[in-house]
């Protein structure tokens, strides 16, 4: 009686190992699937024609996408996992310009129709915050400030020479004229901004920076030798040509602010002798910087050019090529640092673990 007893028992436990391992290897199975299914890129259901571009990113699934047909144009969100389309907002106008707020959560629309020149403020349900009218036609630039969303500055040329500055206070409606000698101003803190004044150089060889206060309107010389830069939170960039070798830029990390710490060289891009500057973009703060590198010196009017989308490490001072590009065109990486938009309508995605390009939109 004990011996079956005994029996009995090894062969309940030898059952009980034997189910738990079925059940393990069915699990197993069965969550790379579902990991796989999340990771799946769906291309956009728009028509090629009536695609206008890819805003930016809104969220590490979704996307902002701007299409249109005729004189009426349309933001939609676009979930890049689950290929859903949400309508946004609808004009019965050009979209010139549409740019996401830092924190995700508004979107600047600048549209021009036959008797309109506005500008609107609206949240990702499409209702209007705020609005206004503006004097040009022409496309803006513009810049959101990343601590206080209230802020962006807005510029443009004014028939054709005149520099316009301005900065728009979203809750009071009120824009006023900003202090600076370029067209591209980028906030540093609330109140504090960056600008670059090539001095006229039309090769863009020179520069100085400047910082500029909103609340005195007065601007401050910070140092020679920047002909421009790229900032992101505590991210600040310099970019010079290098006094060594004249095919190559110099980018200099700065952390804190104006303390050097790190450099790298990449070869110089050029078209009709005028610099072009590397594209640059990070997730977020103390993650790594990526940008779109020459594999050589290249004048973009002689030939194309090759071109990488590649890690900086400024501690090793090494470019880390991730995936060949077919043109020197602008990055967008999302916050989780998984993918990345690219191309000059932002219709490609960079997968950087499967360092794989992916067009987002199905070409004529």
């Amino acid at each position: 009686m004990k011996i079956k007893i005994t029996t009995f028992i090894k062969l309940m436990i030898t059952l009980f190992f034997c189910v738990s391992f079925l059940f393990s290897c069915s699990k197993g199975s069965t969550n790379p699937e579902k990991k796989q299914k999340e990771q799946v890129l769906h291309e956009i259901p728009i028509e090629y024609e009536n695609f206008r571009k890819i805003i930016g990113w809104v969220s590490d699934e979704e996307i902002l996408v701007h299409a249109g047909e005729g004189n009426k144009d349309t933001l939609y969100l676009f979930n890049l996992f689950d290929g859903k389309m949400t309508k946004v907002h609808e004009a019965n106008a050009i979209i010139l310009t549409a740019v996401i707020s830092d924190d995700k959560q508004k979107i600047f629309v600048q549209s021009v129709g036959d008797e309109n020149r506005e500008l609107k403020i609206i949240n990702l349900s499409g209702t209007v915050e705020q609005q206004t009218t503006i004097e040009t036609n022409g496309y803006l630039n513009i810049n959101w400030n990343p601590v206080d969303q209230n802020n962006l500055f807005i510029s443009y040329y004014q028939l054709e020479e005149e520099m316009v500055v301005q900065k728009w206070d979203i809750s009071t409606n009120q824009i006023t004229s900003v202090e600076s000698s370029s067209l591209t101003p980028v906030w540093y803190s609330a109140n504090l901004y960056l600008f670059v004044d090539n001095l006229d150089d039309f090769s863009l060889q020179t520069g100085e920076l400047y910082m500029g206060d909103i609340r005195t309107n007065k601007v401050t010389h910070i140092r020679n030798q920047v002909t421009d830069f790229y900032l992101n939170n505590d991210t600040f960039i310099t970019f010079s040509p290098s006094d060594f070798n004249k095919d190559e830029l110099l980018l200099n990390r700065q952390y804190p602010f104006m303390v050097d710490n790190g450099f790298i060289t990449v070869p110089k891009v050029s078209m009709n002798d005028r610099l072009i500057f590397p594209y640059l973009t990070q997730s977020s703060r103390e993650q790594a910087v990526y940008g779109v590198i020459a594999k050589e010196s290249t004048q973009l009017e002689v030939k194309s050019g090759e071109f990488q989308f590649s890690k900086l490490n400024f501690d090793s001072k090494k470019i880390e090529p991730i995936v060949d590009l077919p043109d020197n065109a602008p990055i967008s990486i999302s916050k989780d640092g998984n993918y990345s938009l690219y191309g000059w309508r932002y219709e490609y995605m960079i997968d950087l673990e499967k360092q794989e390009l992916y067009p987002l939109i199905k070409p004529e």
